[in-house]
């Protein structure tokens, strides 16, 4: 919220430079005019002020503000021209002959934990075209692909990975040597796998999300598709959100087993009674200390995982209940996350495996932002699967590997459907005839989920 708000300060600051510069000028000619100068040469007499060089011996309070207020002005541009050449020359000469290089675009604050032998600069919004690498990861979504549309050309023949928050991937259309790095998704997916419900020995949980933001929306699709480990499962997700876009983005999603997906708005008198008997607790919108408090004291013991992005918000000092933050800026803006992501290493040997058996586009960037998504869905569930192999059979993994395609397609807005063209998916109507059970698929497409649950666990870790 404090980084925020400098954003904010700092963004009015610039705005107003441009006004603050001309004030001189227009008291200085304020001045002159009352003094008896014609407008066109009292607006000389006070343009020669900015430059110490007055040419009228005319004097009053308006003029004396000009005199000294104007050169302030001339000697603040020269002082900012110097810092920024030298700050140029600085960033110039770190990168110089540099391996691992890269330009780190963002009006906040935070910093990205790099490792050993990586040269970062952050420009702010300078290009910095000399870099090797481009992050882009300003505070919202337009204005990191503005950025990236003005820059297009010099960042054609580069390494560029963009920041996303509020678009998911399925709206993108980004191809080329282009990596998304989903904010709210590394938070979510990091935070399932901290709690990691399929090693909690049991079939059944209810759990709260409450929150309806974009993160929200995260937790809720990231955790559909990587918490999924027996045929006996029954999860209920409770959603307290007062967002009812939640509710029409997922009105046609199956779930295709016995989980549940339950709405609430934060004021129904019914929170309180499912809170109390929760398994799990997660809170990603910022709430007031009081109730935080009442969610506290009705758990009980029961886990509470709160989004605080800071140290030192409320939950640093909580001592009460069981509360644990998540969504940590030092732990998600990582160099690991961000470029060299295992995760990503991993959807493109997938792409390749499945480009290798079914001829499909090998190249990945030459992928959509879709079909991007989806390896990454599958290879992430990869490490679900390592964790069931031994514990459930394979025909089991491949149900639960196929329930989760199924959830990836329906959160991404495809549903049930025969195209007219004889195939299995129709990319414009957004319907693919396998979303269906397991149990009733063809023999061939159940072979290809064994097929699939094979590849992913042999993913390299």
């Amino acid at each position: 919220m404090i980084s925020k708000r400098r954003e904010v300060n700092q963004g009015m600051i610039k705005k107003l430079l441009p006004a603050l510069a001309l004030l001189p000028l227009v008291i200085g000619t304020t001045g002159y005019v009352i003094s008896g100068e014609m407008f066109s040469d009292a607006l000389y007499a006070a343009f020669a002020l900015y430059f110490t060089n007055p040419v009228s011996d005319a004097y009053n309070w308006y003029i004396e503000i000009a005199r000294w207020s104007g050169p302030l002005v001339t000697a603040t541009a020269i002082l900012c021209a110097i810092q920024s050449v030298w700050q140029s020359l600085r960033d110039r000469v770190r990168l110089l002959g540099k391996k691992d290089s890269v330009a780190v675009y963002s009006d906040g604050d935070h910093r990205i934990r790099f490792g050993r032998g990586v040269s970062a600069i952050y420009p702010g919004d300078k290009f910095k075209s000399y870099a090797k690498e481009h992050i882009i990861m300003f505070s919202d979504d337009q204005k990191n692909l503005q950025f990236y549309e003005e820059h297009k050309r010099g960042l054609s023949k580069k390494k560029v990975y963009i920041g996303i928050k509020e678009i998911e991937w399925c709206f993108l259309n980004l191809t080329g040597d282009i990596t998304v790095f989903d904010v709210n998704n590394s938070i979510a997916r990091i935070l399932w796998k901290e709690i990691s419900l399929w090693k909690k020995g049991k079939d059944n949980f209810d759990v709260i999300i409450w929150g309806g933001s974009a993160l929200s929306g995260d937790i809720i699709s990231t955790g559909l598709q990587l918490n999924l480990f027996s045929r006996d499962q029954k999860i209920r997700y409770h959603v307290i959100a007062d967002n009812r876009l939640f509710r029409i983005r997922h009105a046609r999603l199956k779930l295709m087993n016995d989980d549940e997906l339950l709405y609430y708005d934060s004021g129904d008198p019914a929170v309180w009674d499912v809170i109390s008997k929760a398994d799990l607790v997660i809170i990603s919108d910022v709430l007031g200390s009081e109730t935080l408090q009442t969610i506290a004291v009705k758990v009980g013991e029961t886990e509470i995982y709160y989004y605080s992005p800071h140290q030192g918000d409320i939950v640093s000092y909580f001592s009460y209940g069981n509360i644990r933050p998540f969504g940590r800026e030092e732990v998600v803006f990582t160099d690991e996350n961000i470029r060299r992501g295992g995760l990503i290493r991993k959807a493109v040997a997938l792409n390749d495996h499945y480009a290798d058996l079914y001829g499909t586009e090998k190249n990945w960037n030459a992928l959509s932002g879709f079909l991007k998504a989806s390896n990454v869905s599958a290879s992430d569930f990869g490490e679900v699967l390592r964790d069931l192999n031994g514990k459930a059979s394979e025909e089991e993994q491949a149900e639960l590997e196929h329930i989760r395609w199924c959830r990836f397609m329906f959160l991404n807005y495809y549903t049930f459907g025969i195209p007219e063209n004889g195939k299995n998916r129709d990319d414009v109507k957004r319907i693919h005839r396998d979303l269906i059970a397991f149990d009733e698929l063809d023999p061939d497409e159940k072979a290809k989920d064994l097929e699939a649950i094979r590849i992913t666990r042999a993913l390299p870790v």
